[in-house]
C-alpha cells in the first residue's frame, strides 16, 4: 500500500482537552486524530470550524431549509475516514509539558479587580512524530494526491499548527513510500495503537530500553450533536503486544515501514 510519510514537530504544541478548565487548560500528550485532520485540511485550503459557523449562521439568518446545514467542518467531512498512524519520538515517547501564564486585559475577560484575568495553559515542550497517511479507499478521489502535491512540495494553502496558531508545525522529511503487510507474526509496535491490543502477559521489553507504557482516551472521531469529541483510548509502548488479543480489524491495520511495524487509527 501507498503512503505519504513526513517528520511533524514544533517548538511547542497545545492540543487542549475540553474536559477540564477550573485552574488551567491541559493538552493531550500528543497530536490526536482531529487535529491531524485539521492541520491536513489546512494545507490543502479545507475549510474549518469557523467557516462551519459562518455557513449555518448564514442559513439560519435567512431562514433557508436545515437539511443544507453542515453538519461537520469541510476537512472533517473530506478526511474522517482517512487512515493515519502516529509515531512519537523523544524520550520513550513522551514530551515535557509546561504551565505557561497569560494575562489578558482586554478588560472583559474577568470580574476580577483590573479585569485581568490570568490564563494558564499546559504547553507539549519541542514535540516531534512520524505521520503516516495512507493511500486507500478512506480518502475521496484525488485527495491523497492533492496532500502529496502540497506537502512534498512545501506548499500550504493555509498555516498549518500545532494545535493553537501560538504553535507552528514544522513539516520536514516528506516521502512517497510503500508499505507492506507483516510477513510474520508482530512483536512490537512502534506507533500509537489501540487499547484493545494487550501486552504479553510474559513479553519482553524491547532491546536494552527501560520499560513505558502510556495510555490515554484520545480524540477519534466527532459527533453529529455539536462536534464534540469521540474518544478511545491509545497506547504506546515498548512492551511486546500479545497476538492472541488482535482482532481482523486490529490485523488489517498493520503495515510495516521496513523495520519499523505502525498501526493506522
Amino acid at each position: 500500500m501507498r503512503a505519504l510519510r513526513f517528520e511533524l514537530q514544533g517548538e511547542s504544541a497545545f492540543f487542549k482537552k475540553p474536559d477540564v478548565n477550573s485552574y488551567a487548560y491541559f493538552t493531550y500528550s500528543h497530536i490526536h486524530k482531529i487535529a491531524l485532520y485539521g492541520l491536513l485540511g489546512a494545507v490543502i485550503g479545507l475549510g474549518g470550524y469557523a467557516q462551519q459557523y459562518s455557513y449555518n449562521q448564514g442559513l439560519a439568518k435567512h431562514e433557508k431549509d436545515n437539511s443544507s446545514k453542515r453538519i461537520f467542518p469541510e476537512f472533517y467531512e473530506v478526511l474522517q475516514h482517512a487512515w493515519i498512524s502516529i509515531v512519537p519520538h523523544g524520550d520513550r515517547g513522551y514530551f515535557a509539558k509546561k504551565i505557561q501564564i497569560f494575562n489578558n486585559t482586554v478588560g472583559y475577560a474577568s470580574l476580577e479587580e483590573g479585569g485581568v484575568l490570568n490564563v494558564r495553559e499546559q504547553w507539549l515542550e519541542r514535540p516531534h512524530w512520524s505521520i503516516y497517511i495512507a493511500d486507500n479507499s478512506g480518502l475521496p478521489d484525488g485527495v491523497f494526491d492533492r496532500l502529496v502535491d502540497f506537502i512534498m512540495n512545501s506548499k500550504a494553502e493555509f498555516m498549518p499548527y500545532l494545535g493553537k496558531n501560538d504553535h507552528p508545525a514544522s513539516i520536514t522529511s516528506p516521502d512517497l513510500i510503500q508499505l507492506d503487510r507483516p510477513e510474520r507474526e508482530i512483536r512490537y509496535i512502534d506507533s500509537l495503537r489501540s487499547a484493545n491490543i494487550a501486552p504479553h502477559p510474559r513479553g519482553k521489553i524491547r532491546g536494552r530500553e527501560m520499560q513505558s507504557y502510556f495510555k490515554e482516551y484520545m480524540p477519534v472521531a466527532l459527533n453529529e450533536e455539536n462536534n464534540g469529541y469521540i474518544n478511545a483510548q491509545l497506547v504506546f509502548t515498548n512492551h511486546e503486544v500479545d497476538p492472541a488479543s488482535m482482532s481482523q480489524h486490529d490485523l488489517e491495520r498493520l503495515y510495516m515501514d521496513e523495520r519499523r511495524t505502525i498501526y493506522f487509527i
